[in-house]
């Protein structure tokens, strides 16, 4: 067995035994590990699944999803997307929430054993989670080292925008810093 798949069925075996799995249950949902290559130059990281990645099993393929693959198409040959959190984190409510410190942390060793894996040239934090998992702060744009970090998709949605320039303002900042030209 591949060493990414015997990743992946521990990450279904941990999330089986959190809390949060019966949100799976609830609404008949899947857990959510990855989409993309396998061994990609640039992985996304975001924060935890919405209700059309519960539904489907694939991370950003909702309408989040549809501004990073706005994002890939000018130019990003490779990529692959995880969450920092496999399973919909939903409020009493029935809401969708961000995931806690606590959530985060449970899946941190697993998440970072599938990072680590998959080997990616740049890491692209999408959104707030996603920095904090790799216990980074950043500012809007930043490179540090190999890793960046852009606003949610969702951050964009609410503001009318797709986010392209500052996307395209987080790569040409990569292409300067280690002057790589076409990606």
């Amino acid at each position: 067995m591949g060493e990414i798949r015997q990743i992946k069925e521990e990450i279904i075996d941990l999330a089986k035994r959190h809390s949060l799995y019966g949100n799976i249950l609830k609404t008949n949902g899947k857990i959510v590990i990855n989409r993309g290559s396998e061994s990609p130059e640039f992985l996304f990281i975001g924060e935890a699944p919405g209700f059309t990645e519960n539904k489907m099993g694939l991370p950003f393929v909702g309408r989040s999803g549809k501004i990073i693959d706005k994002w890939v198409e000018i130019g990003i040959k490779s990529y692959g997307i995880i969450n920092t959190v496999p399973i919909i984190p939903l409020g009493e409510d029935g809401r969708i929430r961000p995931p806690t410190r606590d959530e985060i942390d449970y899946f941190r060793p697993i998440i970072s054993k599938l990072i680590q894996s998959m080997n990616p040239k740049y890491i692209i934090c999408v959104g707030k989670s996603a920095s904090s998992f790799l216990e980074e702060n950043f500012k809007l744009c930043e490179w540090k080292g190999n890793i960046g970090f852009i606003y949610h998709p969702s951050y964009y949605l609410r503001n009318g925008k797709d986010g392209l320039d500052d996307f395209n303002k987080l790569m040409d900042k990569i292409k300067n810093q280690k002057s790589l030209g076409e990606f």
